[in-house]
């Protein structure tokens, strides 16, 4: 029985469509009821880069796997 090393892509996509929902909500969060200041807007701008770098990285190192190859449950026997 195999199955697809894309399924795990997909699993992975959800978890980033989930993490960027969080993400919009909590940057709408502090700017609609946070205080305008320095200290928040750098909160913003810091949290933003470090989520865009994580993204990034892992972009770079998911676009490297072949997605179509077959992963193997069950090792086949061969007499």
């Amino acid at each position: 029985m195999e199955i697809s090393l894309s399924i795990f892509y997909y699993i992975y996509l959800i978890f980033v469509i989930i993490y960027l929902f969080y993400t919009f909500s909590n940057i709408y969060h502090l700017v609609r009821f946070g205080f305008l200041s320095v200290s928040n807007i750098t909160l913003i701008f810091f949290y933003l880069a470090v989520s865009i770098l994580i993204l990034t990285i892992s972009w770079r190192y998911i676009s490297q796997i072949n997605w179509h190859q077959m992963i193997s449950l069950i090792p086949q026997f061969q007499f």
